[in-house]
């Protein structure tokens, strides 16, 4: 075995030089990553010769990487300037990888995680809209052989993501136009198959219809002579050439940025709520700062976990609302949420989602929040929402009550918390009583924390919706005084439907679910003239959230609890996992399991193949039984994960509706690792699935944002074959302009 005693002056070299070796032979790597590789790793190599620091293994140490940084911030970039951070890191990751295979190789060598990759400003994400992707795809003239190309290639890189250095090797013979699709060897030797859409193929037809020479490479230059003897390397485009190309066509149509083929995506409502790492954050606003910590789900624990933003997006999308099980959720057609399959949690697309089925929710997501308010005045902040008008004008805040009781509580925390006086009166236009609060610096303060607008316009302030539990409680019980029910199970009512929303949030950070529900109404105006308008409800359902509603939340309304809840225990959709089990067991020839069921457990099993959904005190008999018979199958271990997930939840769809014929800015984001993301109390799918599934990324990459990474270790997800990633593609490509 090697060891420090071995090294010798010129190890660093001779090791350098086999690492390559191993890149190029048993990695495959390309031969650019190989030469930069070897570029980098000869800088250190001279800048240790230079500085007579030894060229030993054991000379690589964190004084020597320090002295290494410094040398590297010094030296000139390719324009004459100092070499660019991002190229600094490519240094520092070319070393990285030896040290971590010199290691592979038993070498007594310094961690490489010890060497810490440089901080790079966050990239800003370019997009196209539709309008600007239509613009550059007409860009070429068709009618000159040149132009064909041209329009062949974007049309191309559209519809398949490939790069461009992929797309400069491909040969014609390589293309099944039947099929419409064909194989290539991406970075590191990675094959993936890609597929055209029909459009694509139409014009790279009539491109190469348009040809009348005998080279091999799919796209050649055309300027010039056309010299038959010469061979055909010499005459395949370059990925300069196309790059040129690309940028040639963007200015002749005036995009304002350097572009290439767009990538449309699917994604999230501006104001859809995110649990980011100890805050809810909207979709907008993550898109714009700099917050990368979020909040993800594990499936098999069911619990949340730490997960980070490694990517995001923009663009212009129509979208639907989606309600299940009083959650609603407003996204793109095509963007993904989970349910439950015969192999277990699978995604599912928003338009094939139907009436009637079951996807994932969170019952709790737990965040410490920060400290904002004292609690009592965020509990008057709460009151003042419910049913308070504030009056920059006449520099106060006017709040109505029924109960002037109400009324002197609040009061007394206005005089303690405030210091400031106010009093209560009589209205003299209604049967109820109304407190007085002026106060201009009270005022200023509500009005820069977002307590503004109309009574529909309403919004829980940020501070508030990130602020501590005893904070969050205190609100609620304020607007529950103002806007609550004084008999039946706990429900809040407001004309805001987003305020009733981030209520829901703030309960969900106490594990407590509500319902929300949209109500027409018709009122009788003084008048005598109705006037219909729509509002919704905030309603705690299940008996247990019922108790902990009342336990937590000190209200001054009565509370009781609805004795004939039907929302007592939660439902697990897992019908299709129990009838393959069933299956399993009968060709295993267990036939009395069946009647083993009815018999110990008094279930009858053929109604859970049906409609019905077992709840999940029904799956524990139902494992039990099967464990007696002695199943193995995979599909038991799914069926376990599943029950014992007791943070995540199953929320039944009730409605799906397009929201009209406008478009939307939306939002997506790649998460990491988690691979999902709570978005209004859902779990969604990796918003950052593309059009083309992934520009440029190998098949596993695919597989991982489709969720189809490893499928022994989560026993989740099934394989994907080149079909469905085909149909796949059908389905995305070119419908999100």
């Amino acid at each position: 075995m090697p060891n420090e005693s071995s090294v010798s002056s010129t190890e660093i070299s001779i090791k350098s030089s086999e690492f390559l070796d191993y890149l190029s032979v048993e990695r495959g790597s390309s031969p650019l990553t190989i030469r930069n590789y070897k570029h980098y790793l000869k800088r250190f190599v001279d800048f240790l010769k230079k500085e007579n620091l030894g060229s030993g293994l054991s000379d690589i140490n964190q004084e020597v990487i320090r002295k290494y940084r410094l040398y590297l911030s010094g030296l000139p970039g390719e324009k004459g300037e100092v070499l660019s951070r991002k190229t600094q890191g490519y240094h520092v990751i070319a070393l990285r990888s030896f040290l971590k295979w010199l290691i592979r190789n038993d070498y007594k060598v310094m961690a490489p995680d010890k060497i810490d990759l440089p901080k790079n400003p966050e990239r800003q994400v370019k997009f196209l809209s539709g309008e600007q992707v239509d613009r550059l795809l007409n860009a070429p003239s068709a009618s000159t052989i040149d132009g064909k190309r041209d329009k062949a290639i974007l049309e191309v890189l559209f519809s398949t993501g490939l790069r461009i250095s992929e797309l400069t090797k491909l040969d014609r013979d390589k293309v099944n136009f039947d099929t419409r699709e064909f194989g290539v060897v991406g970075k590191g030797g990675k094959a993936r198959v890609v597929f055209l859409s029909s459009r694509a193929a139409d014009f790279l037809q009539k491109y190469i219809g348009a040809r009348q020479d005998h080279y091999k490479p799919l796209f050649i230059r055309h300027k010039g002579k056309m010299d038959p003897t010469l061979p055909d390397e010499k005459m395949r485009l370059t990925p300069r050439s196309i790059q040129r190309m690309i940028h040639k066509h963007g200015i002749r149509i005036k995009l304002s940025m350097d572009v290439t083929p767009h990538v449309l995506r699917h994604c999230l409502h501006p104001d859809t709520r995110i649990f980011a790492d100890n805050e809810i954050v909207t979709a907008r606003n993550l898109y714009y700062s700099q917050t990368k910590n979020i909040l993800g789900v594990d499936f098999e624990r069911g619990e949340t976990l730490p997960a980070t933003v490694v990517g995001k997006e923009s663009h212009i999308a129509s979208l639907y609302s989606i309600w299940a099980d009083g959650y609603e959720l407003v996204c793109s057609n095509n963007h993904r949420l989970f349910t439950i399959g015969q192999d277990g949690i699978e995604e599912v697309k928003v338009k094939d989602i139907k009436i009637g089925d079951y996807i994932m929710g969170i019952a709790k997501v737990n965040i410490v929040g920060k400290e904002f308010i004292d609690p009592r005045l965020s509990r008057l902040i709460g009151y003042i929402l419910g049913d308070g008008v504030i009056s920059k004008e006449r520099r106060g805040v006017i709040i109505h009550d029924k109960d002037k009781k109400n009324l002197e509580f609040y009061k007394k925390i206005v005089t303690d918390s405030l210091k400031i006086d106010s009093r209560i009166e009589k209205n003299p236009k209604t049967n109820s009583f109304r407190i007085n609060i002026y106060n201009n610096t009270f005022v200023d303060f509500l009005q820069e924390i977002g307590c503004v607008g109309h009574s529909n316009e309403r919004r829980v302030p940020l501070q508030i919706l990130n602020s501590t539990k005893e904070e969050i409680i205190n609100f609620i019980a304020g607007v529950y005084d103002a806007e609550g029910n004084s008999n039946g199970a706990p429900r809040m009512f407001s004309a805001s439907k987003d305020f009733l929303k981030d209520i829901q949030m703030l309960l969900l950070r106490l594990g407590i679910d509500a319902h929300l529900l949209a109500r027409d109404r018709t009122v009788t105006l003084p008048q005598g003239k109705e006037f219909r308008h729509l509002f919704y409800t905030l309603q705690v359902i299940g008996k247990n959230d019922q108790k902990r509603f009342i336990k937590l939340i000190p209200t001054l309304k009565g509370k009781t609890i609805k004795d004939d809840s039907v929302w007592e225990e939660e439902k697990l959709p897992v019908q299709e996992i129990l009838e393959a089990i069933f299956d399993d067991l009968e060709k295993d020839g267990k036939i009395g399991f069946r009647y083993a069921l009815t018999q110990n457990e008094h279930i009858k099993p053929n109604r859970y193949f049906e409609k019905i959904v077992p709840l999940k005190s029904t799956v524990s008999k139902f494992i039990r039984q099967i464990g007696k018979f002695k199943y193995k199958g995979r599909k038991l271990e799914i069926l376990k994960s599943l029950y014992k997930a007791g943070n995540i939840k199953w929320l039944k769809i009730k409605k799906k509706k397009r929201l009209g014929s406008p478009r939307y800015t939306v939002f997506d984001f790649t998460v990491s690792p988690t691979q999902n993301l709570i978005t209004d109390g859902i779990v969604s799918h990796n918003s950052f699935a593309t059009d083309l599934l992934m520009a440029g990324a190998d098949l596993r990459s695919v597989q991982e944002m489709l969720g189809h990474k490893n499928v022994s270790t989560t026993q989740i997800y099934t394989h994907v074959t080149n079909k469905q990633l085909r149909d796949i593609h059908e389905t995305f490509h070119g419908r999100g302009k």
